[in-house]
């Protein structure tokens, strides 16, 4: 018995908490994404090819008002601490520099336990290029019309944070509940009376919202355009 216990002791100490990444996007219908990009004044989104590569729909929201378009996604080119993702527009053959490109992190991404989520550095498409919205240890991060949500969960605290879609900062709140309510992520913060409430899904399928809601009434709902969500899983290390 106590050699067992010893050997669990042992692989207890061993097990590391590593993070699993989910990021989804409402283009036409609610779907997982390869990746989107937040900036303050649009959020852009690159579908899921069938295989490593292929035709996605680029969408993109400005102003709420959301535009799709067909492109190809090239092979990941990863380098020092670098990953470029060629795009290029449907139609047009792909070139051995691509124009177009999803810049991320070789090394800020979820298969280091240090990070909660990848680093998407930029979207660089014919709109323009686009620095993109990084928070690494957010549990999630979520993009409406209006706002930026940002949720960090942490040794039971769960704080809320927002940013204006004109870049300015919103507000913070902390002491929030984490809830699991008919199959989504339930959150809420209480703030002079009033209930911040930001639901995103998971096993019920994805989707979610950002709403206030005071005396059980709600005062305001903004549906999310994407979002990304980190949970945790546990891997031994031998």
């Amino acid at each position: 018995m106590k050699r067992t216990l010893l050997l669990a002791l042992a692989v207890a100490g061993s097990a590391q908490a590593q993070w699993q990444e989910s990021s989804y996007a409402n283009i036409g219908g609610w779907q997982p994404v390869h990746s989107w990009c937040d900036t303050p004044g649009r959020v852009l989104a690159v579908t899921l090819p069938a295989g490593a590569s292929g035709p996605v729909k680029l969408a993109q929201w400005v102003g709420g008002q959301r535009s799709v378009q067909n492109w190809q996604l090239g092979l990941p080119d990863p380098g020092a601490g670098q990953i470029y993702t060629p795009l290029t527009p449907a139609g047009q053959t792909p070139s051995q520099t691509p124009r177009y490109f999803i810049h991320s992190s070789n090394i800020e991404n979820t298969t280091d336990p240090a990070y909660r989520m990848t680093h998407i550095n930029e979207y660089v498409v014919s709109a323009g290029r686009f620095q993109c919205r990084y928070v690494p240890q957010a549990t999630v991060l979520a993009a409406t019309a209006r706002h930026t949500v940002i949720v960090w969960e942490s040794g039971g605290k769960v704080t809320y944070a927002s940013r204006n879609r004109d870049g300015t900062p919103g507000i913070q709140l902390t002491g929030g509940t984490h809830t699991r309510v008919s199959g989504r992520e339930h959150y809420v913060w209480n703030n002079a009376g009033y209930q911040y409430v930001l639901e995103v899904g998971q096993s019920a399928g994805p989707g979610g919202s950002l709403s206030v809601q005071k005396g059980g009434k709600t005062l305001s709902r903004e549906e999310l355009l994407a979002y990304s969500i980190s949970t945790a899983s546990i891997s031994v290390q031998k």
